[in-house]
């Protein structure tokens, strides 16, 4: 998710003494404070980087809005995995590719060869840096839970998997048939961008799902539950409903939850969320506003991270070309309402901005801010750990 596209231009106004306002085009000084820590061989430490750590130990659920394409992130996220200790990872894949993630993961030998021929299979999860989160998590058995849509860029390993599931040989046969010719659609795709509307999800009607939960009438419920799932994505491959995305996300993250979840009490397992900023935003219709809701009927505490770099580069995820994909990134200038943040970061400088101040100016009516999804911003997240340096990260090949 691109964050030019869900954080708006600033505009702040001050309430005055006498009960005037006054505009004024950036935060004022004394609401943004430096808590600096840096990255050293393979560590993060600093005043900042203890802030973090006391939060991070008294929070249940944390959620870290992301920048995608920067490898930074998955690393910073790594060395949060490691301090609270995740019964799992939540992140943006659907949740039959979250299973095949974890298992491809744990085979970094396999890595090359298998993205040659799947290159956008796992997603975001088809980078480096973010491979290699997954694979050390996976080693410590965290458990990686999928909440999105259907992958509408792997459906050929989709059809696959749901292969896989039958009992029946003709259904086998019809589903590895679509694979194969999905496949021969969309793998010569990839590298072009001007085609990318061409891929075959944006082709897949009811009608042929219909026709294929009929065949499979008589086969197991996880056969007949991916069908299921694969009807309520189409839509959203379309861009044309984006509450059924998010009531998707919600509907897939109780799934995992319901074992935790009994008429006499409430035990949600730590849990970490690395999503896109929208989406780990609390006070929205977004899904970590429902963990949160679940995490304090359980009597715990949530921590909620926004994360972007100042400037350097940034996948764009297209085309699957590193040369063409990674592209340079200003953040200066994309996102001039953080001007007055990234103005304290300094070279290979990692920052943590406390916002929960102004969240309480703003609870109690002592400063406006009169753009309403900034607001929400700064209304749906504690923390902001703006860094120096941003590295796209890069498709493995």
């Amino acid at each position: 998710m691109n964050l030019k596209t869900i954080l708006p231009v600033l505009a702040i106004t001050i309430f005055t003494a006498s009960g005037f306002s006054q505009s004024v085009n950036k935060l004022p000084d004394s609401l943004i404070v430096k808590n600096v820590f840096f990255y050293k061989n393979g560590n993060f430490e600093g005043k900042g980087w203890d802030l973090l750590k006391k939060e991070l130990t008294k929070s249940h659920l944390v959620c870290i809005g992301e920048q995608h394409g920067v490898a930074e992130v998955p690393v910073f996220t790594g060395k949060i995995a490691e301090i609270i200790q995740p019964k799992a990872l939540v992140v943006e894949i659907d949740p039959y590719t979250a299973t095949k993630l974890s298992e491809i993961a744990k085979k970094p030998a396999e890595y090359s060869d298998y993205f040659k021929r799947k290159p956008y299979d796992f997603a975001f999860y088809s980078w480096q840096s973010e491979m290699n989160l997954i694979h050390k998590i996976t080693l410590s058995n965290v458990e990686i839970w999928g909440i999105n849509e259907i992958n509408f860029l792997s459906i050929p390993t989709f059809f696959e998997t749901l292969a896989s599931t039958a009992k029946e040989d003709s259904n086998k046969k019809i589903v590895l048939k679509k694979a194969a010719a999905y496949t021969k659609n969309d793998f010569p795709l990839y590298g072009d961008t001007n085609k990318y509307n061409d891929f075959i999800a944006y082709r897949i009607k009811n009608s042929e799902v219909d026709s294929l939960l009929y065949d499979f009438r008589n086969e197991n419920a996880i056969s007949q539950k991916m069908l299921r799932d694969l009807k309520l994505s189409l839509p959203i491959f379309s861009n044309t409903s984006y509450q059924s995305r998010v009531s998707l996300m919600k509907k897939n993250l109780l799934n995992y939850l319901y074992p935790y979840i009994t008429a006499d009490e409430i035990k949600i397992p730590k849990l970490l969320f690395k999503l896109g900023a929208n989406h780990a935003s609390r006070w929205e219709f977004e899904i970590s506003e429902l963990a949160d809701n679940l995490v304090d009927a359980a009597g715990k505490k949530s921590l909620h991270i926004l994360a972007i770099g100042k400037q350097g580069t940034i996948n764009a995820m297209a085309p699957v070309d590193n040369n063409k994909a990674i592209i340079a990134y200003n953040g200066l200038e994309e996102f001039k309402e953080f001007i007055p943040f990234f103005e304290k970061v300094s070279k290979d400088e990692w920052i943590v901005f406390d916002v929960r101040p102004i969240r309480r100016l703003l609870s109690n009516n002592k400063i406006v801010i009169s753009d309403p999804k900034l607001k929400s911003y700064i209304m749906g997240f504690d923390l902001f750990v703006f860094f120096d340096k941003a590295t796209g990260d890069k498709f493995i090949q």
